[in-house]
């Protein structure tokens, strides 16, 4: 019974309209993904008092460029399977395994958008505080 509801309810959404959204949120992704890296290296770039939050990213860029291209790999690993998600064709014969996957990146996409949203402001805040004076 739970398997036959939940069947119904991904098979309700609309894979047109879902395509078109996921679309949408995965290139929010990559732009707010961009402008962290952006921010981020204009803030490393200002002195020495700012230092970079995570940890792997940290110890990354110790290492200078080489150490930077390998964060930036990194950084950028998510968008592969994201954009799998996003552009994979609903198959005859698996339409079902398709729709999970599609409103799995759906929900992943929105939570990442916001997460990501959070770290781009604050990354602005920062910086418009150190160079305008602004608080």
């Amino acid at each position: 019974m739970v398997r036959l509801r939940e069947t119904r309810f991904l098979m309700s959404f609309d894979i047109a309209k879902l395509n078109g959204r996921l679309v949408i949120l995965l290139s929010i992704f990559i732009a707010l993904n961009c402008f962290d890296v952006l921010t981020t290296l204009v803030a490393i770039t200002a002195g020495p008092s700012f230092v970079e939050l995570n940890p792997i990213a940290s110890s990354l860029f110790h290492l200078s460029f080489p150490g930077f291209m390998v964060a930036l790999g990194l950084k950028c690993m998510p968008i592969l399977p994201l954009a799998y998600a996003t552009y994979a064709k609903e198959k005859g014969s698996h339409p079902l395994a398709i729709r999970i996957v599609k409103v799995s990146a759906f929900v992943a996409l929105v939570a990442a958008d916001i997460f990501y949203l959070v770290v781009v402001s604050s990354n602005l805040r920062t910086l418009a505080s150190y160079y305008l004076g602004v608080g």
